[in-house]
């Protein structure tokens, strides 16, 4: 099998780096402000209008300036305009917390029954995005296809997680607490994940080959 090299995979990204850098200071606290903002001032639609807008046109500057989206943030930002216009048609700001919960449970479904293609969701994505460059050897070496079936189980696993933690609190909780706790708690949760696939794979294949060797 033929080894990784530090050339191939980047493996050693910072975690603060990775969890509090400008996309989540982009992503999560500008909105968490505009939202709270209005919400304190009795505006609680027009924050979920402003803070919403703002996220879909993060995700559409990104589209712009890199001229490809991942699945990923696909799927946020189809949820995140289905979340917004339902909102506005039914002038109930609970309904944009709502749609969060849905996408958890699909995205928990699109992960799992990816499991039964060739490359699994998260591994299509995660070499589409974080690593590129990868040998064909590595790529079809069974082992470092079972490290994306792994991780795509986990991604899955923590969908299933947030969908029910999110419909616990929501109705226990105040509409500006639930969102900023809701946003943080999920872009952490994201990131952390990220940093354990790109990391993962790569001391699964070492793990699996001085164990070979030591036998």
């Amino acid at each position: 099998m033929e080894k990784l090299s530090p050339n191939s995979v980047n493996t050693n990204p910072s975690l603060i780096k990775v969890i509090l850098n400008k996309d989540f200071i982009v992503s999560a606290l500008i909105p968490i402000i505009i939202f709270v903002g209005f919400d304190k001032a009795k505006l609680t639609l027009v924050g979920i209008i402003l803070s919403a807008l703002w996220s879909i046109s993060v995700i559409a500057s990104g589209f712009i300036k890199e001229r490809k989206i991942n699945a990923l943030a696909a799927f946020a930002g189809t949820f995140a305009v289905i979340g917004l216009v339902g909102t506005i048609i039914s002038n109930n700001p609970k309904f944009y917390f709502i749609a969060p919960i849905i996408q958890d449970a699909l995205l928990a479904l699109v992960f799992f029954g990816s499991l039964f293609f060739n490359r699994s969701l998260v591994q299509v994505i995660a070499e589409q995005t974080y690593i590129k460059n990868v040998p064909d050897k590595i790529k079809n070496n069974p082992r470092y296809q079972s490290a994306w079936k792994i991780l795509t189980i986990a991604w899955g696993a923590l969908n299933v997680v947030q969908a029910i933690i999110r419909a616990l609190l929501l109705n226990h909780m105040s509409m500006s607490s639930y969102y900023a706790f809701n946003t943080t708690v999920s872009n952490i949760s994201d990131a952390l994940l990220i940093v354990f696939c790109i990391m993962f794979p790569k001391w699964y294949l070492l793990r699996k080959t001085t164990s070979t060797k030591a036998n």
